[in-house]
């Protein structure tokens, strides 16, 4: 019967202790404080896991303690608005984990159709939906409101057509 080998998984490659995870992913204990001994063994944990602390708790527009510690520049941002200030970061989310994200508030902003205008601001600060997009996707329904019928649509389109061809 062949033996049966196991490969160990990267939390348990990398080196480092739950604990020591754990403060990578929230931070230094609010009453014991740090796990770890100097700044040297912190970056040193950083270095060792983060592929692991990213991969578990960097996604869906939210970031480890650790990622603010040593990879962004200024402090962090509150929790409520987490997810769109990391949007507005040049290189920060993968372009799927924007994707997902814009979806998702793209679904708060049909849901807030119908809502008064206080009750819609609540709603969209509630689920931290950029401002930038509910502008766009406010001027986007604004023009789908007020397209022409199917005749004229066709009538544009051709005139559009035939003007880029004489140019």
């Amino acid at each position: 019967m062949p033996r049966v080998t196991t490969k160990a998984s990267d939390i348990d490659s990398c080196g480092l202790t739950f604990s020591e995870l754990q403060e990578l992913w929230l931070g230094p204990h609010p009453t014991t404080g740090s796990c770890f001994c100097t700044r040297e063994e912190l970056v040193a944990a950083w270095a060792a896991g983060r592929a692991v602390v990213m991969r578990l708790w960097g996604r869906g527009g939210r970031r480890p303690a650790g990622f603010y510690e040593f990879e962004w520049s200024g402090p962090r941002p509150p929790y409520a608005v987490e997810r769109s200030v990391l949007w507005r970061a040049a290189g920060v989310l993968s372009e799927a984990e924007r994707t997902e994200l814009e979806s998702g508030w793209e679904a708060a902003f049909v849901e807030a159709r119908g809502m008064a205008a206080q009750e819609r601001r609540e709603h969209y600060a509630h689920h931290d939906v950029p401002h930038e997009l509910i502008k766009a996707w406010t001027a986007d329904r604004r023009r789908r409101g007020r397209r022409p019928s199917t005749a004229d649509s066709t009538a544009t389109s051709a005139a559009t057509s035939e003007g880029a061809a004489v140019k």
